[in-house]
């Protein structure tokens, strides 16, 4: 099975570039437009700022906590084969990960922030030792691609068991 989060990157990129240039227009506007110049509402200018300004920032570190990832999955050929990168700005380390299907012993999936951020750890054994991968964030996944990514590993696992 192939599991390609492709979309979820764009559609991700797509809306922190409108964030941002939203940002930009939104600002000058509230200085720049007349009705703005007596507050609204009871509400100075100032405060709108702020109030869009937080906006974004609590959006980027919501991102930032779930720590979203693109994430290839491959298991066909004998060996499963899994790449990923994160979408935060500024790192763009790719890893792979390949496992021999034969010594792919179990995963975790771990659940945090009331089980929004999901995170996958897999187990390979290797010279009869345990090796234990790093949490890679399944955050980005859809829940049908989740459920797929679940239903193949557990196919590859009780093939080796």
């Amino acid at each position: 099975m192939i599991i390609d989060n492709s979309h979820a990157v764009i559609r991700d990129r797509k809306m922190m570039y409108l964030m941002a240039i939203s940002l930009t227009i939104i600002i000058p506007c509230f200085f720049f437009i007349d009705i703005f110049e007596e507050p609204v509402l009871g509400i100075p200018r100032e405060y709108y700022v702020i109030a869009v300004c937080t906006i974004y920032v609590l959006i980027n570190i919501y991102r930032f906590l779930l720590s979203l990832n693109y994430i290839y999955y491959n298991d066909q050929g004998g060996k499963i084969v899994l790449k990923y990168y994160t979408l935060r700005p500024f790192i763009q380390k790719r890893k792979n990960i390949e496992i021999p299907i034969g010594s792919l012993v179990k995963y975790k999936i771990i659940r945090k922030i009331a089980g929004i951020k999901k995170s996958l750890v897999l187990y390979q054994r290797i010279n009869n030792k345990i090796a234990k991968y790093p949490p890679i964030s399944l955050s980005a996944l859809k829940k049908t691609e989740f459920d797929n990514l679940i239903s193949a590993l557990n196919t590859v696992i009780s093939a080796v068991n």
